[in-house]
């Protein structure tokens, strides 16, 4: 049988953060579960329910906390990604520019010097053209590497929206369940009450009878047999009465 012990705060703090990183957001049943398993200990459901309001808060922090530090993380990504990406369309363009210079230089040069100057300017325009091929390539294998982290960063980022959006459905489900139970133990109570005020009633009655009985037992002839069966027959009546709603009160408060 387990055994009821009190549990500190701190450790239904901890054991809420455990359940979380299995996904299974805490409530009052698996908090119970949980220490059961752990130790066998119990406690209040109350003590549970403060507990869990007090860790959902730290939770929110938790949350809000990570959302910036990824914030912190993709933003320099973007900047160095637009960065460089500017940097290197920039290369491109003054290569590109110093190029067609070149190359309108060499044709001046090859229409001055004459035609056996061509197959030389022929020779340079295709090593800039190399050049800058090799260049380009390597641009593009630097925005792909770029892209890669980029796609890697927005997943992640997607992953815990995902994972906050279940758990708050999560917390708005349990949320609800403990409003019923509340409204459920409230509307107990108030039976319990009536229940209470109905035994009082009839034990005043119960009085009341014995009294009377027991005036019938000292002052009534043999004649007054057959009242006083009555009266007994009536007395055990609402003594079974009694017994029977103070069983069920039992049960209920159970």
């Amino acid at each position: 049988m387990a055994r009821k012990a009190n549990i500190a705060r701190e450790e239904i703090d901890q054991a809420c953060w455990d359940l979380i990183e299995n996904n299974r957001f805490p409530n009052i049943p698996r908090l119970t579960e949980y220490f059961l398993q752990k130790d066998g200990r119990r406690c209040s459901n109350t003590t549970f329910m403060n507990a869990i309001a007090e860790w959902e808060e730290s939770y929110k922090e938790h949350q809000q906390h990570q959302l910036k530090e990824l914030d912190s993380v993709l933003l320099p990504l973007f900047k160095r990604f637009s960065r460089d990406v500017t940097q290197h369309l920039g290369q491109l363009l003054d290569e590109k520019s110093t190029e067609i210079e070149q190359h309108q230089q060499r044709k001046l040069d090859a229409t001055e010097g004459g035609y056996l100057a061509l197959s030389g300017v022929l020779i340079d325009l295709q090593t800039a053209h190399d050049q800058l091929t090799k260049t380009h390539k390597r641009a593009s294998n630097d925005l792909e590497q770029l892209q890669i982290k980029l796609l890697n960063k927005e997943q992640q980022y997607q992953d815990i929206l995902t994972q906050n959006n279940v758990l708050t459905s999560q917390l708005k489900q349990e949320q609800k369940i403990s409003a019923e139970l509340q409204i459920n133990l409230a509307q107990q109570q108030v039976n319990l009450a009536k229940q209470d005020n109905q035994i009082a009633l009839l034990m005043k009655e119960n009085g009341k009878l014995n009294a009377e009985l027991d005036s019938i037992k000292t002052n009534s002839a043999l004649s007054d047999q057959k009242r006083w069966h009555e009266m007994t027959e009536k007395l055990e009546a609402l003594t079974t009465s009694v017994k029977s709603i103070q069983y069920k009160d039992r049960g209920s408060k159970q």
